[in-house]
């Protein structure tokens, strides 16, 4: 099959293609750079991508540049160094400690909420849809747990906010289920359904997090603070939660990581998969 074009040339080829690269879906990404990635697409199917190199300013050889296939390979494969290059970006690490209380109310159904005092808000909300888990995990863990200082379900009008790449490379904001906080340390909890631990999508979030995690726990708290400065990532589905009904928070934190890094580790070994 052939792209739709009458008028298909060379410099056709290479605006259409940076766009694609530049623009996911209707996501922008990189369109402020869209001449630089012109020049690496240029580069890679002159030099690189047929083994050898080829003068695509001869019609005899750009037409082939016009067949879907050929022009989808070459866009993904433009668009996949272009992630790596810049998860592996290095920058300098900065943090802002901000508080729960810079948000100094939420709204909850009364039908939908439980009560509690490990809290600022004296009611914490859960899912209309399917929220039976998170109730759960509050009432039968965070509550009754004493090495669970406090706790909160995490509302949309807080800031914590963990910017991560899909596995499409489009940037969006992951926000996670549960902030707690123990004597030694600070945890993101995130709970889940079995059915969505194999979506691509928890894979990447899972790796944003722990990197996340990984920063913050560099940034020392302000002195007016009584806050621990390190961070952890935890992931709770709902079969490992059932099965260990009755047990405190603490004694959960050891599952809840085995089950984090067995999601991380199955990622890995899957880019060797062919």
């Amino acid at each position: 099959m052939k792209l739709d074009n009458e008028d298909f040339d060379y410099s056709h080829f290479l605006r259409q293609a940076s766009r694609a690269v530049a623009i996911r879906g209707r996501t922008s990404i990189l369109t402020a750079q869209q001449a630089k990635i012109a020049e690496l697409i240029d580069d890679y199917v002159s030099e690189y991508c047929f083994g050898e190199s080829i003068d695509f300013t001869k019609q005899e050889n750009y037409c082939v540049l016009n067949y879907t296939v050929v022009f989808d390979h070459i866009v993904q494969t433009i668009h996949q160094a272009i992630v790596k290059l810049i998860e592996g970006y290095k920058y300098e690490v900065k943090g802002i400690w901000g508080k729960l209380s810079d948000v100094p109310r939420i709204m909850v159904r009364e039908s939908k909420s439980i009560e509690t005092d490990k809290s600022i808000y004296p009611r914490l909300g859960y899912q209309v849809k399917g929220g039976g888990f998170e109730r759960d995990f509050m009432i039968n863990t965070l509550n009754p747990s004493a090495e669970v200082l406090s706790y909160s379900k995490l509302d949309r009008r807080h800031k914590l906010k963990i910017t991560y790449r899909d596995e499409t490379g489009i940037l969006r904001n992951y926000e996670v289920d549960f902030i707690v906080k123990t004597a030694d340390r600070d945890y993101l909890v995130e709970t889940k359904a079995d059915r969505d631990l194999n979506s691509p999508n928890v894979t990447v979030k899972v790796r944003a997090a722990v990197a996340w995690c990984e920063q913050a726990s560099t940034v020392p708290p302000p002195g007016e603070f009584r806050q621990p400065q390190e961070w952890k990532y935890l992931i709770l589905s709902e079969s490992l939660f059932k099965n260990n009904l009755g047990l405190g928070f603490d004694a959960l934190v050891p599952l809840c990581r085995g089950l984090r890094d067995t999601i991380l580790a199955q990622a890995e070994s899957k880019l060797f998969i062919l």
